[in-house]
């Protein structure tokens, strides 16, 4: 397990990213959450990857932790660094697994460079938001990130602040927003640690690049879930609060490849850690 590495893009940008588990597992690269890091895995912890027979290689997005930044860019220009990544590791064919935030990037994947994957899991995946999508569910944050990311920026200031609080008053806070199954897994012995110390590390040169990373599912992507042929699971809990349910559910309508695994009793976080044995199944399962 190395948590830094770095790499130098064809357009001279620095790629940083983190490698866990086994390395001649299973190779899967990790798109991770919204205002996290290639740390989040640690979430899990490296001895459960190595112990599921998963290499895992968790890249920064561009202007997140030591990841430079890319103007102007969509979901598609990420398939790209993936696979300039993937090349330079000597990996033929790979699967991805996007969680949270990190979802639109596995779908990318999925839809651009099948060619390249064994197979394709969203966890808690966010979709394309439209207007009436943050009105009808009164997510009030929404707004901040699509007309007025300056505010949202200021926003992730203050929480970055709050990061380096002590332990146990964070996880009192957590308690009032967080569904029980959520805190759970953050109450869990240096979970909250964890979990602190990714989101620093993704906000260690700023705000701009986790703001313009959410920013992205506000705005019309840059390619069509039409395209998405190959095989695509999708893993939630059906007491997550931070995506949409309805949403997931409608959106997982329109795709013909794809299956949607609803758990309870799951959270937005609990349901990778708690289901990793079902989601290391499923990045598993080849396609043919």
């Amino acid at each position: 397990m190395k948590a830094t590495n770095f790499l130098t893009l064809p357009d001279d940008r620095q790629l940083a990213y983190a490698e866990y588990g086994d390395p001649n597992g299973h190779p899967v690269f990790y798109f991770h959450g919204g205002g996290t890091s290639r740390l989040e895995p640690l979430l899990l912890g490296n001895e459960a990857f190595t112990r599921l027979g998963l290499r895992l290689v968790a890249p920064d997005r561009p202007g997140i932790g030591q990841s430079d930044f890319q103007p102007n860019r969509g979901f598609s220009d990420w398939t790209k660094d993936v696979i300039f990544l993937a090349n330079a590791l000597g990996l033929d064919k790979f699967s991805v697994l996007g969680i949270s935030s990190g979802g639109g990037y596995a779908a990318a994947c999925t839809a651009k460079i099948p060619h390249r994957l064994h197979s394709a899991v969203i966890v808690s995946g966010a979709w394309e938001f439209a207007t009436a999508d943050w009105l009808e569910y009164k997510r009030w944050g929404f707004l901040l990130i699509k007309y007025f990311p300056w505010l949202y920026q200021a926003s992730m200031k203050f929480t970055q602040r709050s990061l380096n609080g002590p332990p146990d008053k964070i996880l009192k806070t957590l308690q009032k927003t967080l569904p029980a199954a959520d805190y759970a897994v953050l109450k869990s012995p240096g979970r909250i640690e964890q979990s602190c110390e990714a989101l620093n590390e993704g906000l260690r040169s700023g705000t701009r690049g986790t703001a313009y990373d959410l920013q992205l599912y506000f705005r019309k992507w840059d390619f069509s879930l039409d395209e998405i042929r190959m095989p695509l699971t999708l893993f939630y809990g059906e007491e997550d609060r931070n995506v949409p349910l309805e949403l997931v559910k409608r959106t997982a309508a329109t795709l013909p490849t794809a299956k949607l695994v609803m758990y309870p009793n799951e959270g937005h976080i609990s349901v990778v850690v708690n289901q990793i044995e079902a989601i290391t199944k499923a990045l598993k399962t080849y396609q043919n």
